[in-house]
């Protein structure tokens, strides 16, 4: 059942409850809350299709820019960067890979170049964030009330060497959050919730929907900044395999909390479908419409 029509049902069958006590009073009441109902229906549906529109005329409008391989272009390659003390470079490196591929997009549609400040979280240290929670050793997050991606560096390079102890669907048996293009995964997702939150559609939408739907969107929109390293040759062996795998292991199966990400399945298939595409505008469809 959509959100939607699921609150809707709610709030009818809490007028019905408190319409039971009254049958005995006449038509009127019934009456006055079956209004009541309609009215509080027709807002809800008309707010869930308001963020609908929005998201469908957001996606319309992008373009897809493809980058072209330059001098310039910096490849998201490891370069030897296998120690801690080394992951940082390799984490900026993709950032700034990453923010080529929106920048170009974004403008190529018309829309600003896009934003966003990132923390890699030293080994030992914890950094305050305005979301509430700080950032440590196990940081890998966007925060939209500070605009910033922060990213623990000893979680970066022990999911890089495959040791990563806290992915959700690898603790539950699926996939296997490994090396350089799992951690430029990680990367690629949380600035597509920049993305998401420069668009409008990220604190809006969250309220409304839940956060599956955009966290599955953030996936996809991964894949299309994959797409674009492949159309440049600088996909290496084994790096659409990494990606794959990390994002079923980032998959969970708590169906029953509003920060439910998706299942492994879905999240290899949300990236999957984005990096064959390369078309932005398929990313849309996990945004209900």
């Amino acid at each position: 059942m959509r959100p939607a029509r699921a609150l809707v049902a709610l709030l009818l069958a809490a007028f019905a409850l408190v319409a039971l006590p009254a049958c005995g009073s006449g038509d009127d009441q019934l009456s006055q809350l079956q209004q009541r109902a309609e009215k509080a229906r027709d807002r809800l549906e008309a707010r869930v299709e308001r963020l609908r529109e929005r998201a469908r005329k957001v996606l319309a409008d992008l373009e897809q820019a493809v980058p072209q391989a330059t001098p310039e272009t910096q490849s998201p390659e490891t370069r030897g960067r296998t120690e801690q003390t080394q992951i940082e470079g390799f984490l900026t490196d993709v950032l700034g890979s990453v923010d080529r591929y929106w920048t170009r997009t974004l403008t190529a549609s018309g829309r600003p170049e896009p934003r966003v400040v990132y923390v890699w979280v030293p080994p030992g240290r914890t950094v305050g964030t305005a979301c509430g929670a700080p950032a440590d050793e196990n940081a890998a997050f966007y925060c939209p009330n500070d605009d910033t991606i922060y990213f623990s560096e000893v979680l970066a390079a022990r999911l890089w060497e495959g040791v990563a102890q806290n992915f959700p669907g690898e603790q539950a048996g699926y996939g296997h959050a490994v090396g350089d293009f799992g951690v430029a995964y990680v990367v690629a997702h949380e600035y597509a919730h920049n993305v998401q939150n420069e668009l409008g559609l990220f604190r809006l939408g969250q309220q409304e929907l839940g956060a599956k739907p955009f966290e599955l969107q953030a996936d996809c929109m991964a894949g299309l900044w994959g797409n674009s390293v492949y159309r440049e040759g600088k996909l290496q062996p084994g790096d659409v395999e990494e990606a794959l795998s990390t994002a079923t292991a980032a998959g969970d199966f708590d169906f029953n909390n509003a920060q439910h990400h998706g299942t492994p399945e879905e999240r290899r298939a949300a990236w999957l479908t984005g990096y064959q595409s390369g078309d932005p505008t398929v990313c849309g469809r996990y945004v209900p419409t």
